[in-house]
């Protein structure tokens, strides 16, 4: 204990002696200048970060970044969106914050917002990088506030760290970088920031940024999706093993476990970037990113076997028409033609179902008939005469049964599908707490259904409840 304390004494002392040394030079050598004008800017941030002091690992030292934290800024610097994904204890969040202070002490009117889960996150986060900037010997630092969750620095930038509250997500100050840190576990408000600071980006274009950080929190949050579905974010990962000096020990992580008493669910979600799934959570999002590779075309070819679906809605809802066509031919099982519409009238959509059919003359049509389907089916039938039609009702027990096919035929590589709409629809398909099974909050499950339709019609498709999915 006495040789710690004495270790801690003597970087504090080596710690002032510099910050004397070069106070003493600033006071002789100055013009008379703030040195914060002389600091490397915001494309040099690699040369800032040491001119700050951080507690790491239970010592003070300076910030020499490591290559991954160069290459995380870097490319935060290139892209308006970032998303980071990253393990526990990497310092992405430090290391951002560290960005934003070197920007905020070279650009006179730059402001930044970072939010965190709680307010004593913030206050602490905020706490961490203002003594990054009181660290500085260099220069002399005049703040113009006291408080850890707004840092002002004199003529120059200000940050924010703000809670994540619903008050935080309707008041969002006009700043020019919005940092969600801990995103995945933000909750709705995650959403509200996300939409609030929109009109912002795009009025900033390519000045603006936004960084959501966050270690998995599982699947169906903002997080999560953006991850997995966003085609115009930069995605940048951070795993443990990126940082040299846990790196060095390959048994770092599961020490990490042990300390932390995490189960192997948080362990995986925690240090190794896995997106566990929720209990709720039906499909594997690895499976379905996989699936999810097909193309779509306009019409069917001869020798080929198609089957079709349909999963009526009501005109005036937020729910989808929807109908597939799946080439049942050979294994893998492809859906090859999707019409998913809503908000527009029954006569329009059953219209552009009949020419579907007509493009793919498909061996049967599957039509949902519960609710609003009973009308459609028995149009379909008419329209359709030279076709089967066959009117379907859905219950829990095959409702089940043919999700549950999906999964079975997911597992199996057996199924490819077009990325849109399938993707976030079966990421947010959830078994739910008695047993029924639905898309998540705010999503939809009409492809899903359409699906689970189709596949009912392959005779020769075992299901997957042996696979202990219910």
């Amino acid at each position: 204990m006495q040789g710690r304390l004495q270790s801690r004494l003597s970087q504090l002392e080596k710690f002032h002696q510099e910050r004397a040394e070069l106070e003493e030079k600033r006071r002789t050598q100055s013009t008379g200048e703030l040195f914060v004008a002389g600091f490397p800017t915001e494309d040099r941030w690699a040369e800032f970060a040491p001119l700050t002091w951080i507690k790491s690992g239970g010592t003070i030292k300076r910030f020499k970044p490591y290559d991954i934290q160069k290459k995380l800024i870097e490319s935060i610097r290139q892209n308006q969106y970032t998303i980071v994904l990253k393990s526990r204890q990497v310092g992405a969040s430090e290391t951002v914050c560290s960005y934003l202070l070197c920007r905020a002490l070279t650009e006179p009117g730059f402001s930044a917002v970072v939010f965190s889960k709680t307010a004593a996150d913030a206050q602490s986060l905020g706490k961490r990088i203002r003594a990054q900037a009181a660290s500085i010997a260099e220069a002399d630092i005049q703040f113009t506030t006291e408080s850890n969750s707004e840092i002002s620095f004199a003529g120059l930038g200000t940050l924010l760290f703000l809670p994540a509250t619903p008050r935080a997500a309707r008041g969002i100050p006009s700043v020019s970088v919005v940092v969600l840190d801990e995103a995945a576990f933000l909750g709705n408000e995650a959403d509200q920031i996300f939409t609030a600071v929109q009109p912002t980006m795009a009025t900033l274009g390519d000045k603006g940024r936004m960084i959501l950080i966050s270690t998995p929190n599982g699947l169906g949050n903002l997080f999560a999706n953006l991850w997995y579905t966003a085609e115009d974010w930069n995605k940048f990962k951070i795993h443990w093993k990126d940082i040299p000096t846990y790196a060095k020990d390959p048994e770092w992580g599961e020490k990490q476990k042990r300390r932390s008493k995490l189960s192997d669910r948080a362990y995986r979600q925690e240090f190794e970037l896995d997106f566990v799934a929720s209990q709720a959570q039906l499909y594997n999002p690895e499976l379905v990113e996989l699936a999810c590779n097909g193309q779509c075309i306009d019409a069917g070819f001869v020798g080929r076997d198609y089957v079709m679906a349909v999963d009526p809605a009501t005109s005036q809802g937020e729910d989808y028409w929807c109908s597939i066509v799946v080439d049942i031919t050979r294994i893998p099982y492809r859906v090859v033609n999707v019409f998913r519409m809503r908000q527009k009238s029954s006569d329009y959509c059953i219209k552009q179902i009949v020419e579907q059919a007509e493009n793919f003359a498909p061996a049967k049509v599957i039509v949902e008939k519960n609710g609003v389907g009973a009308i459609v089916s028995e149009v379909l039938s008419m329209k359709l005469a030279k076709y089967m039609v066959d009117p379907y009702n859905t219950n829990r027990p095959n409702k089940i049964t043919n999700t549950d096919r999906i999964a079975y035929l997911l597992e199996r590589e057996e199924l490819m599908l077009p990325r849109e709409p399938f993707f976030q629809e079966l990421l947010m398909f959830q078994q739910l707490e008695g047993g029924d099974r639905k898309a998540g909050p705010g999503a939809h499950d009409d492809s899903v259904m359409a699906l689970a339709l189709a596949l009912s019609a392959v005779a020769q498709t075992p299901t997957a409840d042996w696979l202990e999915l219910v």
